[in-house]
């Protein structure tokens, strides 16, 4: 059965080539507010929202991701117990030609990043998520696309980086996401079957 909530959810892509067309400021907030309906432990509402839509701020944030993946590296033998990925040779290979590529692979030169940011106490985290959801699909409807750019999560390695963008003390990142006019749809990928992923217990 189809609805326009389903629909939405079944066309959503994540984008990764925008416009350079700007976001405006109301379209940002409207989005903003869709995340804000999202379900919190004891209604604790625990997201606050960091936007930026300075583009020369986004390069810089960018660059600064990719400085602290070549540090993690450099030193991956110390970072392994955090990051266990990077015993993977596709894993650590796939970092270094991010952290050396010369073009926004971290923003994807997006009009818009939005960080949710939350305190780190329980289900905060979650909640945080399904503010995330709300926001990519209400976003979807209004024909602007989006991407979780869990990279950004590296920016927590600087400190000075996190108080420039006002992140407030014992606040951490649950997700950022990138926001702009779509340039280019990828088609659809491919999913699971229903019958390799659920276990029915009647």
């Amino acid at each position: 059965m189809e609805n326009e909530i389903i629909k939405c959810i079944k066309e959503r892509r994540s984008i990764r080539n925008f416009e350079e067309k700007k976001l405006p400021e109301d379209v940002i907030e409207s989005i903003i507010e869709a995340g804000k309906y999202a379900p919190s432990p004891e209604n604790r509402q625990p997201w606050r929202f960091i936007v930026v839509t300075n583009r020369q701020k986004i390069k810089e944030l960018s660059g600064e991701v990719k400085k602290q993946i070549k540090k993690i590296l450099k030193n991956k033998w110390k970072w392994q117990r955090r990051y266990p990925e990077l015993k993977e040779a596709d894993t650590f290979l796939f970092l270094k030609a991010v952290a050396n590529s010369s073009k926004d692979i971290i923003f994807y030169d997006a009009p818009a990043v939005i960080f949710i940011i939350t305190k780190p106490l329980v289900f905060n985290i979650e909640a945080c998520s399904c503010a995330a959801q709300n926001m990519m699909l209400a976003a979807w409807s209004m024909g602007v696309g989006s991407c979780w750019i869990g990279f950004a999560k590296f920016l927590e390695l600087n400190k000075e980086i996190m108080q420039d963008i006002g992140l407030p003390e014992g606040y951490v990142i649950a997700s950022c996401l990138a926001f702009g006019y779509p340039a280019r749809i990828p088609k659809a990928a491919i999913r699971k079957p229903m019958t390799g992923i659920i276990n029915w217990i009647d």
